[in-house]
């Protein structure tokens, strides 16, 4: 009896041995291409990924991160499309997954082999399911620069693109302290939202300049693909004078008239005159208590130099004179303004005045953003309290979002200066966003 059992356990073995083998055998087939295999920079190209199973179903359970140097590629957002086929006389069915290639460069690119994991489901008495890792297949490409399109920054290829802009508030005589908000809608046939380059924004004098967060929305219907980006900048008079702020040019290629075409967003070209003509209360009791301390700091300053130039000659005047113009300039005066502008309520005011501080602060060539700031360094009841702060032109004061910003403000800065010890210095402070 215990050799028949050991006879009925060993049959078992080389049965699940053999039906393992079976389904491992069992050929599976990951092929890729593009469409079109030559295209425009800045079109639409789409990489084709199928996996198929003979005698079995197939599907894709993860694939790696794939960068193609050159170009953009995202991931459509479907299951992917079911395959039946007969190759050899053999049946196969698997999946078909696509993903959205966008160059911004031309010559011959490359999809590089990434490693995927496959599941496969076999049919028939020994069938089961199994994963195995594969390797994407080499896909090779090319696209070409339309005619006068060469060294065009970020340039869309598409049959229909469309771009508007509107202001806030709509005047042409703004005073100094005054906020005007730009925004700009990017929509195009074939692109994803994420595919268009961000605006860039020159540095103008006397003028603060503080993007906001862009958004972008990708709709399909019926197969069709309209990619929309929105980018809003707000920018701030800091003294008078006529100021022009620029066009906006976006260059697009037209694939089915095979020209290059031109849009043009005209800016604005302002006077700004005095300063505001009305302010709230909390705003001129915030000024008046410190027009107060001003006069009492002025008259210690105005006594101690007395004293100093009496008994101690020109020496201690100059030391007393250098340090005040050094603390006059300091981060932490700075941001003591700021905070007195936050809580007064005055939105145009606080922007400007806690942009100064940022724009002291900021180590990088780029211009400063506080909702990237405070993304690094805050809490999200600021980051919130912000975006209204940047957002909002007619700002009604909301003491539980002026709390929330000037204690988040607060938080940050010791985050800030706590990274700055541990560092040395700050690098990089406000990295510019989906560039």
């Amino acid at each position: 009896m215990k050799y028949k059992a050991r006879s009925c356990l060993m049959l078992l073995a080389i049965w699940f041995m053999m039906s393992d083998c079976a389904l491992a055998a069992e050929p599976i087939i990951l092929r890729a291409s593009v469409t079109p295999a030559e295209a425009w920079v800045g079109q639409k190209i789409i990489l084709h990924v199928d996996v198929l199973a003979k005698n079995g179903w197939a599907q894709l359970k993860k694939v790696s991160d794939v960068e193609v140097h050159g170009a953009y590629l995202l991931r459509l957002e479907t299951q992917g499309t079911r395959l039946n086929e007969t190759i050899e006389g053999d049946s196969f069915t698997g999946q078909r997954y696509e993903f959205m290639l966008f160059a911004q460069r031309e010559g011959n690119l490359t999809v590089p082999p990434v490693p995927v994991d496959v599941e496969v489901r076999t049919w028939g008495a020994g069938g089961g399911t199994r994963i195995e890792r594969m390797m994407l297949p080499v896909v090779e490409f090319v696209t070409r620069s339309p005619p006068g399109a060469n060294g065009i920054r970020g340039l869309i290829s598409t049959a229909d693109f469309s771009a508007n802009q509107y202001w806030e508030p709509e005047t042409d005589s703004p005073l100094v302290g005054d906020a005007f908000k730009r925004t700009i809608t990017l929509r195009a046939k074939d692109v994803s939202g994420m595919a268009f380059a961000p605006l860039h924004h020159n540095r103008i004098e006397n003028l603060g300049i503080y993007p906001g967060e862009p958004q972008v929305d990708d709709r399909f219907s019926r197969g069709d693909l309209i990619g929309t980006r929105i980018e809003t900048v707000t920018y701030v008079f800091e003294h008078a004078g006529a100021f022009e702020i620029p066009d906006v040019q976006l260059p697009w290629w037209d694939v089915d008239a095979g020209a290059l075409k031109h849009i043009v967003l005209p800016g604005l070209t302002l006077q700004v005159t005095g300063s505001p003509a009305a302010k709230s209360e909390a705003s001129q009791q915030a000024e008046h208590r410190q027009s107060t301390r001003a006069l009492w700091a002025s008259l210690l300053a105005i006594s101690i130099m007395a004293v100093a130039v009496l008994g101690f000659g020109g020496r201690v005047a100059d030391r007393w004179a250098a340090w005040r113009k050094t603390r006059s300039e300091s981060e932490a005066t700075y941001f003591r303004r700021a905070m007195r502008s936050v809580r007064s309520g005055d939105q145009k005011v606080a922007l400007r005045d806690t942009m100064r501080w940022l724009d002291l602060i900021n180590n990088d060539s780029r211009p400063a953003r506080l909702d990237q700031f405070l993304r690094q360094f805050g809490d999200a009841r600021a980051q919130e309290a912000a975006v209204k702060l940047m957002n909002t032109l007619t700002f009604e004061r909301d003491e539980s979002d002026v709390a929330a910003l000037a204690s988040g403000l607060t938080a940050a800065r010791k985050c800030w200066r706590k990274a700055q010890r541990d560092r040395g210095r700050v690098t990089g402070l406000l990295p510019e966003l989906n560039d």
